[in-house]
């Protein structure tokens, strides 16, 4: 719209834009908001109309490089503040055209108002249900340049991953296999670790909290992501009791700097479906090739099974209800407030009494791994391959 207004304004040969230029775009333009306000109010459309500019100036400057009048600059500022107390996120002809009959603007204040339109009938107008849209009500999504990056230190466990990989794929080093096996299982999963974790941070980021930028959590770097216990003991623990993975990573949220409920719940949902991304972005082979994979050594696929494997049961244990895991997280939002400090002070209680449970067996630990193993199933993964790998990594 500002730029059909930079027309208008270099027909006549205007060295700037003014006010009402930008009136003449709204008037000309009928699909806008403003437009069609001015029609539900009653405007006298054609005495507007005769506003348009009609000069042919024998020496137009170049639209494009009109610059904005400090009139017109007021009227954006103006235009923007009646968005802000009307609880909009964004300024469109509506707020313009709002501005526009601000008694600084002289000359469009007057033009509007001998067409029948008021500053208070045009703010009534916009206080009633359905005549704007609701887009305008929703904050907008914040720009992610500059926010997101990849850190070098992401490239240490992928590229572990990657030469375990390509060392079992080759079968070159029979003798290799278990530093092979670690350096693709572990690899992958501090690589998963990073996305999970990055998944928390970016969907936290478009709710409304920038402190996941500053703090270093948009950059896959598995460094900001450490926690004593959860990135090192625990994840080491649950491996060596039958192959469970446990996402150690940990970012700190700002849960007052997310916009609303719904936001929160995504942001804890966001690491599980990280892990669920990662297990189906590797897993992919076993279930289009059900008659086993067509190329590479046994050893090779025995690995990336147990390593999506782990990513399962990461999946499975991330989205059990109770703290600290992100199932938790998930429904805290919709919690009465007494239950959210309940569980604030259980702290890593519930954690501990579940490890204590797997490490029993009994009704929780079969339900546990009968989940898993449905999931696993679903990506065709059989579960022969899944024992050799964790065999390769654990001998």
């Amino acid at each position: 719209m500002l730029e059909l207004a930079q027309r208008f304004a270099a027909q006549v040969g205007s060295p700037a834009v003014e006010p009402i230029h930008v009136l003449c775009a709204i008037v000309f333009l009928p699909r806008v908001p403003a437009r069609r306000a001015l029609v539900e109010l009653g405007a006298k459309i054609d005495q507007l109309e005769r506003l348009r500019p009609r000069g042919d100036h024998p020496n137009p400057p170049p639209a494009k490089t009109l610059p904005i009048g400090s009139a017109t600059r007021y009227l954006l500022n103006n235009a923007h503040r009646e968005a802000e107390q009307l609880g909009h996120h964004r300024v469109d002809s509506l707020h313009l055209l709002l501005a526009l009959l601000y008694k600084d603007s002289t000359a469009t204040a007057a033009a509007l108002e001998q067409a029948g339109v008021t500053f208070y009938g045009l703010r009534q107008y916009l206080t009633t249900p359905g005549s704007v849209s609701k887009g305008l009500g929703r904050r907008p999504l914040p720009s992610l340049d500059g926010a997101v990056r990849v850190s070098p230190v992401f490239a240490i466990p992928l590229g572990a991953m990657i030469v375990g990989g390509a060392g079992l794929w080759s079968g070159a080093a029979p003798g290799l296999t278990l530093p092979l096996s670690l350096l693709l299982v572990v690899g992958g999963w501090v690589t998963s670790l990073c996305i999970h974790e990055f998944g928390h941070a970016f969907v936290a980021f478009l709710g409304g909290d920038r402190s996941v930028a500053s703090a270093g959590y948009l950059s896959l770097n598995p460094l900001k992501y450490t926690h004593p216990l959860l990135s090192i003991a625990l994840p080491i623990v649950f491996l060596l009791i039958g192959g469970i993975g446990l996402p150690g990573g940990a970012v700190y949220l700002n849960e007052r700097a997310i916009r609303s409920d719904w936001w929160r719940t995504f942001a804890s949902a966001g690491g599980p479906l990280g892990n669920l991304l990662f297990a189906i972005a590797f897993g992919w082979p076993f279930l289009v090739f059900r008659d086993g994979p067509p190329a590479g050594d046994q050893r090779f696929w025995a690995a990336l099974a147990f390593l999506v494997f782990l990513q399962i049961t990461a999946l499975v244990l991330n989205l059990l209800p109770i703290p600290p895991f992100d199932g938790f997280g998930i429904i805290a939002p919709w919690l009465s407030i007494e239950l959210r400090i309940l569980a604030n002070r259980v702290g890593m209680i519930p954690l501990v009494l579940l490890f204590f449970l797997l490490w029993q067996g009994g009704p929780v630990s079969a339900a546990f791994w009968n989940v898993t193993f449905g999931l696993t199933s679903l990506l065709n993964i059989p579960g022969d391959l899944v024992q050799l790998g964790q065999h390769q990594f654990l001998p």
